[in-house]
């Protein structure tokens, strides 16, 4: 059955797989924008709003206009050049953004509202390869601090609300089309340039998520699942020293470096050493056995192949 959709980061990495997708199940989309003519492919959506999720006057009169019945938030603002920055806009756009596209969802009428949120905010103790039960390291230090904090409101403001069915997925590290890990994009620039070492055994890790299997859960999520929150990850969580070195062959970029923890802390910003050293991955068991999701792309190892040309297919 046909849905109407509201869709706020239309234009980010998994809004732009999202589209199309909703448009093949004949859902009526409406794709949030914050300066007109920002949306590229308007013909998959059936209308434009444009408003800024910060503006909760504004934003909760495109929401009513839209009558949706369901509300998909996928706004970040990591297009930023400067990491430090992006990371803070994102925690804002998270905490006080979400609330206010909580609070129109709700004033619409929406029965249920789908939020991004990452599987990278886990506390990083105990076991190596953590469910939805796992604690979210509020208490990390400096901007990271700042970004779970920024997720723990976020999540609570959408998980607890009585007038909607929320719904936080939580994704790994995003990589596909128009990504970091994409030619040119951030890391691919980073690990071509030698500038994205190993530090001692290379023992953090990472859960990875491709866009396209990111935005195939929003479109499931959109009728099924219960509420609460889910890990969107592929089947294989991978070490540093695993991946990274993987990658550069992939990508055609030199093998990485290899640096003491003590040489990383003096080189390197503090969350880089944190996720290949310490960083714990994330199982996406709950979403397997509650929808029956299985990842389009289950490893990293081909999706990355893939990304570069180098899968066939």
């Amino acid at each position: 059955m046909p849905l109407r959709v509201f869709v706020a980061g239309a234009t980010g990495v998994v809004g732009r797989a999202l589209l199309p997708r909703l448009r093949e199940r004949g859902h009526h989309v409406t794709a949030l924008v914050r300066q007109a003519g920002r949306l590229e492919g308007g013909d998959l959506v059936d209308a434009v709003a444009v408003a800024d999720v910060m503006d909760p006057r504004r934003l909760r009169r495109v929401v009513q206009e839209s009558a949706p019945d369901v509300v998909v938030c996928q706004v970040t603002a990591f297009r930023h050049p400067d990491f430090d920055v992006a990371l803070h806009r994102t925690s804002r756009l998270r905490d006080a953004g979400t609330r206010n596209l909580v609070s129109a969802a709700v004033s619409a009428g929406a029965r249920r509202i789908i939020i991004q949120s990452m599987a990278a905010a886990y506390c990083p103790h105990g076991h190596d390869v953590l469910d939805e039960e796992a604690p979210l390291w509020t208490e990390a230090p400096g901007r990271w601090g700042e970004a779970v904090r920024a997720v723990a409101a976020m999540e609570d403001a959408v998980l607890t609300c009585p007038n909607i069915e929320g719904i936080a997925l939580r994704y790994g590290a995003l990589y596909g089309p128009r990504t970091w890990y994409a030619p040119g994009g951030t890391i691919h620039e980073k690990v071509r340039g030698s500038a994205l070492p190993l530090v001692d055994d290379g023992v953090g890790l990472t859960s990875f998520t491709h866009t396209e299997d990111a935005a195939g859960v929003v479109l499931e999520m959109l009728t099924g699942g219960d509420p609460g929150a889910y890990n969107v990850v592929d089947n294989e969580p991978a070490e540093s020293m695993e991946w990274l070195p993987a990658y550069a062959r992939i990508v055609g970029g030199p093998a990485p470096v290899s640096l003491t923890l003590d040489q990383a802390r003096t080189q390197l910003d503090w969350l880089t050493v944190h996720q290949l050293t310490e960083q714990r991955g994330a199982t996406n068991f709950r979403l397997r056995e509650t929808l029956g999701w299985r990842p389009a792309w289950p490893s990293w190892r081909e999706g990355f192949a893939s990304l570069c040309g180098l899968w066939p297919g």
